[in-house]
């Protein structure tokens, strides 16, 4: 008895009783490799929900002690504003059918997108498989709409924080998602080769441009409409604030590093096959990126600041990870370390930049995540090597500095048209939003709020009830509410 595959291939076997358990065995596998896929999905989807704890550590290790609980609320309400926003509308936007590539049209709240029997399986129910899939792309959006927060903290009304938000997870980002990554999306790596975008499409493995370009553009135009904080310029120039902990902030950074092997690692979205060989590839890409970003970064800081600063080793960090993000699959380690130090330097050209330019970004997110997103993505037009290219997306392509039957040039060009589609599309979005925003009245807060703090104006008070001087402080700290006084040598306005 022989059995013959599509390909051509067959196999013979001495009698029907082995023909029956070669395919026994093969169903046993396959069940096995679908098993684990989706718990590898599940797994990863958890590792980047804990990013929502990295970021309420930076961020409120970054504000003042009387806007702790603004945070707070903000990342709170992120995650579930954006599950019953990226349940009922945003997946289906992002992976739903289309005939233009440009936007999906159905399978909102899940349904209608073969959730249930099909697939591998059909004996099954349901697939679980598909519904970890939306688990970890949740937890993607969700990130997405955090980045926005840090950026406008200490001033920006928390209704309009969550209309935006809204809007963001809702609509805005599903959009790109869907021309990213939809296996039909107009500028998709996965969509078939004749609708690709200059026959590659973009490479964009984890998300430099689709999640934090996205996030970070957001976040700089909100802080561009929201203006300073009181009493960040005085007299035309720029003044350092008082922040809350830097054991907070570093804390953050080292979650946001943990939960990113989630983010890179996962989004081979299998371990099965080679898929595993591309996540033990990409777990060190990703460290080495972040390594070396961290250590430029404090290097600059010590070079034009005169000392080590953990506040630019921290965003060194995450710049590093912002930047190697969309490449992470396709480029070898040394240029994952090229790739790190050049974001370790654009993080800080452009905090500085905006430092010039009075606009505030309290935690540095359009920094790290727009500008690096836009680094990561240009260095993965450069940088991705052929065979690592046919190894994570089974196709021919190569960056801009390697030879593949003259893709290099395509794909360097795909990458750059889908970095300006990304820059069109949410910079008009953003400017619309925080427009409306502003003319309604519902954008900042009023000069007596800022001053007394988010905490007791929205939300009910301060976040501390410390009202004795500690044994530690040697006299020269003391919390109280509403008031909190930090550190009177340094400045009251905490």
């Amino acid at each position: 008895m022989s059995l013959t595959f599509k390909d051509g291939t067959v196999l013979d076997f001495q009698n029907q009783s082995a023909l029956f358990e070669y395919i026994r065995v093969t169903a046993d596998t396959a069940s096995t490799a679908y098993s684990m896929d989706t718990f590898w999905l599940i797994i990863c989807a958890g590792m980047v929900f804990l990013m929502q704890m990295g970021f309420a550590l930076v961020e409120v290790g970054t504000v003042r002690i009387k806007n702790t609980k603004n945070i707070l609320v903000k990342n709170m309400l992120d995650a579930c504003i954006g599950a019953l926003s990226f349940w009922l509308i945003g997946f289906a936007l992002a992976f739903g059918d289309t005939t233009s590539g440009f936007i999906g049209t159905n399978g909102f709240a899940l349904k209608t997108l073969d959730m249930r029997r099909g697939g591998e399986f059909n004996d099954r129910p349901y697939q679980g498989k598909k519904y970890a899939f939306f688990l970890f792309q949740w937890a993607f959006a969700a990130t997405a709409a955090t980045i926005v927060s840090g950026a406008v903290a200490e001033r920006c009304k928390v209704t309009a924080y969550f209309v935006y938000s809204f809007v963001l997870t809702v609509f805005v980002y599903p959009v790109v998602v869907h021309w990213g990554w939809s296996d039909n999306g107009w500028a998709s790596a996965f969509a078939p080769k004749e609708d690709r975008l200059f026959g590659v499409g973009v490479i964009d493995f984890a998300g430099s441009s689709v999640v934090h370009m996205v996030g970070g553009l957001t976040a700089l135009i909100g802080a561009i409409f929201l203006g300073p904080r009181s009493g960040k310029i005085v007299d035309g120039k720029v003044q350092t604030m008082v922040f809350q902990s830097s054991t907070f902030q570093t804390l953050g950074t080292l979650v946001l590093w943990f939960g990113w092997y989630g983010f890179n690692c996962g989004s081979t979205l299998s371990v099965a096959g080679a898929a595993s060989d591309v996540a033990g590839k990409v777990a060190v890409t990703t460290t080495i990126g972040a390594a070396s970003a961290g250590v430029t970064a404090t290097l600059m800081g010590v070079i034009f600041e005169g000392h080590i600063n953990i506040g630019r080793t921290n965003n060194g960090i995450l710049a590093g990870l912002v930047s190697i993000t969309a490449g992470c699959s396709v480029v070898d380690v040394e240029m994952a370390f090229l790739i790190g130090v050049i974001g370790g330097i654009v993080y800080y050209s452009a905090s500085k930049l905006l430092t010039c330019l009075h606009i505030d970004d309290v935690v540095d997110a359009s920094p790290v995540h727009l500008f690096c997103g836009i680094w990561g993505t240009i260095a993965a037009g450069l940088f991705a090597k052929p065979e690592n290219v046919e190894m994570a997306y089974g196709t021919g392509s190569c960056g801009l500095f390697y030879k593949c039957d003259g893709n290099g040039g395509k794909q360097f060009g795909a990458n750059l048209v889908f970095i300006l589609a990304v820059i069109a599309w949410v910079g008009i979005f953003a400017v619309i939003i925080f427009s409306i925003l502003q003319i309604l009245n519902m954008l900042r807060v009023s000069e007596e709020t800022e001053k007394m703090g988010l905490d007791v104006k929205e939300h009910g008070g301060a976040a501390y009830e410390v009202t004795r001087k500690s044994r530690f402080s040697g006299g020269n700290y003391k919390l109280s509410t509403p008031e909190v006084v930090v550190n009177k040598t340094a400045s009251k306005d905490v």
